[in-house]
């Protein structure tokens, strides 16, 4: 049954950030005026961006009993936010999201409130439309820095670990892993001129994709408590062709009843390098992980106090651009792995965080509805007294799971203002194709979310593409500040196997944003 609960919340790890986790913490990146004492940067600074994305997404079935997506063109709105004060011996951080959320349109038909996107509401003046995501203060004590308050992080090429600030290949983010942190980072080599750097964090988990906590309010929420150390190698400047490091996470959660538990370990492994050959200049970067521990939030027939979690993940890319043409190429990949036994004590589920892009309809709307849909049946009182335990986890805002993409992608930038781009998504499952409601109806023989039976893995093919104009600054160059306008149009279409379904879905945006 641990089909049914899709359980895989250490992989929601808030792992250090880079720029963090350098020995001095940086300046802002537009503040070049010496301060008054005669240290780097500015004693203020701001920035933010102003987001609204345009949405014109396909009907399709989601269930065997006719439940449709129901969902018509709809306006996300999100105004992020930030500011600085102080530098590098001693600052402060504050940001937030405001305004987040569909602002005006077609709310899906899904019922429930479970999604975490609230793709079932329209209105952005309530209290999920407003997040915290910083406030902290940090700065340097000797050979230390030092950084205590709400965070957020990002690892490597986000697979676990992702502050929802980081551009898709194709697609959105809408999240970022928040935590109360105390951090301390050393650099113990050549004086600290050296880039390796040894990192020791404490968390509390605010909100990733399997916890939730309610710090303010009567309802309680999930409690998770994080051990971090990792050693880097993070050079200060990002044009730096090496990084990459190691690090390893102790979790342990307990759920909002306060009785289900999770405890695991993770080791992450990252490699970024960038090299010269004649006139390209070709990136190959990966990220691996494993994940090894217990857990009762899920159960299975022969395993009622819980599971063992043994499994992992792996994403990778090569790119590869010449230096006297405007166009670039990119091989991106991703491999997590399932579980093909979902009777037995142990779960190899593994869920990639969802900020994570692997396209942007198979995953993202597809399986996010259709896995939204699954736990409003199992909980449906006409088929069962309830949903199972932890069948909350199947909701995971379409996050890449237990599945292989492989994606390549083409582009360019004809104009300084212009860049197109166009790929391929191609994804298997790494585990049956089996939807956890029609599936054990029939008896856990692999049915879809239509009632079919399944023989094969492949997913489908997905055919990207995107046109950005702007994106460019719009004041002096020579200014301490920014103002960068830009439209973004983008087009997912997946052709869905016959496996799930064998239609064609689309997704298309225009995105309009003002970053500063």
């Amino acid at each position: 049954m641990n089909a049914l609960i899709l359980m895989m919340a250490p992989l929601a790890l808030a792992a250090p950030d880079k720029a963090a986790a350098t020995l001095a913490s940086k300046a802002p990146r537009r503040c070049e005026v010496p301060r008054a004492d005669g240290g780097p940067g500015c004693l203020f600074d701001t920035w933010g961006e102003l987001r609204l994305i345009e949405s014109l997404p396909t009907d399709f079935q989601l269930d065997n009993d006719g439940t449709m997506l129901g969902q018509g063109p709809v306006l996300d709105t999100r105004l992020r936010m930030g500011g600085q004060v102080g530098g590098r011996k001693l600052h402060g951080r504050l940001e937030g999201d405001l305004f987040e959320g569909q602002a005006a349109g077609d709310a899906w038909d899904v019922p429930g409130d479970v999604d975490m996107r609230e793709r079932q509401t329209i209105g952005v003046v309530r209290d999920g439309a407003f997040d915290l995501r910083k406030a902290s203060v940090g700065g340097l004590v000797g050979p230390v820095s030092y950084e205590v308050g709400l965070q957020t992080s990002h690892w490597g090429l986000g697979m676990i670990a992702n502050d929802g600030a980081h551009d898709p290949v194709f697609g959105r983010n809408d999240f970022g892993d928040r935590v109360l942190r105390a951090r301390m980072a050393t650099r113990p080599v050549d004086n600290g001129r050296s880039p390796l750097t040894f990192i020791l964090a404490a968390d509390r988990v605010i909100e990733d994709e399997f916890a939730e906590a309610n710090l303010i309010g009567q309802e309680a929420g999930d409690v998770a408590w994080q051990g971090i150390m990792t050693v880097a190698w993070l050079p200060d400047d990002p044009k730096e062709s090496t990084r990459g490091g190691v690090y390893g996470v102790y979790r342990n959660q307990t759920d909002a009843d306060g009785e289900r538990k999770l405890e695991v370990g993770i080791i992450d492994a990252y490699g970024d390098h960038t090299l010269a050959a004649g006139s390209w200049k070709i990136r190959m970067a990966a990220e691996a992980a494993t994940i090894l521990g217990h857990t009762d939030l899920t159960q299975t027939y022969n395993a009622r106090d819980g599971v063992k979690v043994r499994s992992g993940g792996f994403t990778g890319l090569v790119s590869a651009s010449p230096e006297d043409l405007p166009i670039r190429g990119m091989v991106r990949g991703g491999w997590a792995s399932g579980d093909s036994n979902p009777d037995d004590d142990t779960t190899h589920d593994f869920t990639f965080d969802r900020d994570f892009d692997a396209g942007m309809t198979m995953f993202d709307e597809v399986r996010g509805a259709i896995d939204a849909q699954a736990y409003n049946q199992l909980g449906n009182p006409e088929y069962s007294g309830g949903a199972p335990e932890g069948a909350d986890a199947l909701v995971n805002e379409g996050a890449f799971a237990h599945a292989i993409f492989v994606q390549p992608v083409v582009g360019g930038v004809p104009l300084a203002w212009l860049d197109v781009q166009a790929g391929v998504t191609m994804s298997w499952n790494t585990r049956p194709i089996a939807h956890p409601f029609t599936t054990y109806r029939n008896g856990g023989i692999p049915m879809n979310h239509l009632g079919t039976e399944t023989t094969g893995y492949r997913l489908g093919t997905e055919l990207n593409w995107a046109v950005k104009v702007g994106d460019v600054s719009v004041l002096d160059k020579d200014s301490r500040w920014r103002l960068k306008p830009a439209l973004l149009l983008q087009g997912g279409h997946a052709m869905l196997s016959e496996d799930m379904g064998g239609e064609t879905v689309s997704l298309v945006t225009a995105t309009g944003r003002v970053r500063w």
